[in-house]
C-alpha cells in the first residue's frame, strides 16, 4: 500500500455493534420468556459512542445525551411485556420516548448473558477467585447455562468466603446464613435473583450458595443442612458483568479500527441499606 493510502475506518451501526455481544452472548441462550436486543431505535444507524450500563433509567438516558453516545446496552431490558399505549405519563414509555426522541439506540443483553460462558456468573466467579467453574444448569451448547459451580483451590472459612464476596461486589452489606468458622469450598453461585436454583446447588453437594432475593425458608433448610447461603444483593451480583461488557467491545472495537468512544454508566443500585446509625442513635420512629 503506497504512502498516500490511509486504512478505510468503518463506522459501524448499532446492528453491527449488536452482533459483537451476540458472539459472545448467542440469543439462542436466552430464556422464552425474556425479550433481549433492540428495546427502541433504529438498527441502522451509525454509531459513534457507546454507554453500558446495568439498567434503563432517567439517569442512564440524561448521561447518554451528555456524553453524546447514541448507543446504550443494558443487561436489564426496558420491556418485558406488551406496550399496550404510548402514554408517555408512564415512567417505562415516558423512557421509551426519550430514548427514541434523542436518536439513542437502546439494547438490553439480559438471560443470554446470564447463561453465556464468560458471562454474568462467570465474571463474579473470577472474582472470587474460581476458575473453570461449570453451568449448575447446562445449555445445549458446552459451558453455557444458568449459574456456576467450581472449587476453591483450597478450602477456607465462611467468615473469609464472606470477605471475598465483600470484595467482589463492592455491596456494603450481605446477608447470610451459615456459621463464621465452617469450612467452605465447592461454590455454587447465580447472579441476580437465583433462589429457584438452591435445590440444584444441594443436588450438586456445594458448600456455599451465593445469589440474591434468597428466600427465608431457604435459609432456613442452609442452616438445618449444616450448609451456608448469601444473599449478596442483585445489584452487585450483576453490575461487575458491565465491565466484562466494556473489555469486549473494547477489544472488538480496536480489532476492527473502529473509532468508537465505550463508557460505563456510574449507577446506584435501586435500594440501600438503612441502618440504625442513619438515626444517630435514636430508635426509628413507627
Amino acid at each position: 500500500m503506497g504512502p498516500f493510502f490511509k486504512k478505510q475506518v468503518l463506522t459501524p451501526s448499532a446492528f453491527d455493534i449488536w452482533q459483537i455481544i451476540l458472539e459472545w452472548a448467542p440469543i439462542e441462550l436466552a430464556e422464552s420468556w425474556d425479550n433481549c436486543g433492540l428495546q427502541v431505535g433504529d438498527p441502522g444507524d451509525k454509531v459513534r459512542s457507546i454507554l453500558l450500563a446495568l439498567d434503563p433509567s432517567e439517569d442512564l438516558l440524561q448521561d447518554a445525551v451528555q456524553k453524546g453516545a447514541n448507543m446504550v446496552i443494558t443487561h436489564h431490558p426496558l420491556i418485558f411485556k406488551p406496550i399496550l399505549s404510548l402514554d408517555i405519563s408512564y415512567s417505562k414509555t415516558r423512557l421509551l420516548a426519550g430514548f427514541l426522541h434523542s436518536g439513542i439506540n437502546l439494547y438490553a443483553a439480559h438471560t443470554n448473558l446470564d447463561s453465556a460462558a464468560g458471562g454474568v456468573s462467570d465474571v463474579l466467579m473470577k472474582k472470587l477467585g474460581i476458575l473453570n467453574a461449570q453451568p449448575l444448569v447446562s445449555n445445549t451448547k458446552a459451558g453455557t447455562g444458568l449459574g456456576r459451580i467450581g472449587l476453591l483451590q483450597k478450602a477456607i472459612t465462611m467468615k473469609e468466603m464472606v470477605q471475598r464476596i465483600l470484595d467482589a461486589t463492592s455491596a456494603p452489606g450481605i446477608w447470610a446464613a451459615g456459621r463464621p468458622e465452617m469450612l467452605v469450598q465447592k461454590v455454587a453461585l447465580c447472579s441476580g435473583s437465583g433462589s429457584d436454583l438452591w435445590p440444584v446447588a444441594v443436588q450438586h453437594d456445594a458448600d456455599i450458595f451465593i445469589s440474591a432475593e434468597i428466600k427465608h425458608h431457604i435459609a432456613r433448610e442452609a442452616q438445618a443442612m449444616g450448609k451456608a447461603v448469601v444473599d449478596a444483593g442483585h445489584f452487585f451480583t450483576e453490575h461487575p458483568v458491565i465491565e466484562e461488557m466494556g473489555n469486549v467491545l473494547k477489544k472488538a472495537v480496536q480489532e476492527r479500527a473502529w473509532d468508537i468512544a465505550i463508557h460505563i454508566h456510574r449507577e446506584s443500585p435501586p435500594v440501600e441499606l438503612y441502618t440504625r446509625s442513619l438515626y444517630q442513635g435514636k430508635e426509628p420512629s413507627a
